[in-house]
């Protein structure tokens, strides 16, 4: 693991958060092993979830599970220097694992206390790992060398918080719930990209991009977009 981290973050020369997917044909692959799963088994079981489970309590079995990995977002908040974020989402935390009875209900939200979303991967981005290889990990779904560890402290989270309490059927409700949460999401590109590995890849990137600058894109992002606006305009 720590060779291909090591490999991911000193071999790369170009823009930050450009595609670096050097490994393309082996991702498709894995993209379209997880993708095939995903329409036998996972997809219909996630629609069957959402048929059948009133709004209510969809969403506040997703809000456990989200309250469950608020730790991992607070601690990364205080790593990256940005001790309001952290506060917000230690405060978070307690509210709604309290008022909230264990996460299921969302009053911190109400109160002004939105979930700040930070982990690992956006950290090591902070600290300056801005390149990184696209990969697209079997039944997981796709992340980047850098991303990867901050997929995997997320993945096991509920289990190490949870404890001796956690069953098996814990973590196929977490698979469930999360499958159905992006449900909209995953049939819009189905229905529009020509390409839907690229498409997924591409909007991952673009989003991992957003959540490490905090929406706040760097100015000359903006300027080389309308740069490139005109010089696309044909001459007149």
């Amino acid at each position: 693991m720590f060779s291909l981290l090591a490999c991911g973050c000193s071999t790369l020369r170009g823009e930050d958060f450009a595609v670096y997917d050097r490994s393309e044909k082996l991702n498709r692959l894995s993209f379209k092993l997880s993708d095939d799963v995903d329409r036998v088994v996972l997809s219909p079981v996630a629609r069957g979830y959402q048929s059948i489970t009133p709004d209510w309590l969809e969403r506040g079995v997703a809000n456990v599970f989200r309250n469950l990995r608020t730790i991992s977002s607070s601690i990364n908040g205080f790593l990256q220097g940005k001790p309001k974020s952290g506060a917000t989402d230690l405060a978070r935390i307690l509210v709604n694992s309290t008022v909230g009875i264990v996460g299921f209900f969302d009053p911190a939200s109400s109160m002004g206390l939105e979930y700040q979303q930070e982990d690992l991967g956006q950290t090591f981005a902070v600290w300056g790992w801005k390149k990184s290889r696209f990969v697209y990990v079997p039944m997981m779904g796709p992340t980047t060398i850098r991303d990867l560890p901050s997929m995997l402290v997320n993945g096991y989270l509920p289990r190490l918080l949870i404890g001796s309490q956690y069953h098996w059927s814990i973590g196929l409700v977490d698979v469930v719930s999360t499958r159905a949460g992006v449900l909209a999401a995953t049939n819009v590109r189905d229905a529009s990209a020509l390409d839907r590995y690229a498409f997924t890849r591409d909007a991952y990137l673009q989003r991992r991009k957003f959540l490490v600058y905090d929406g706040d894109l760097p100015y000359e992002d903006f300027f080389d977009e309308f740069v490139d606006d005109e010089l696309d305009e044909p001459e007149g």
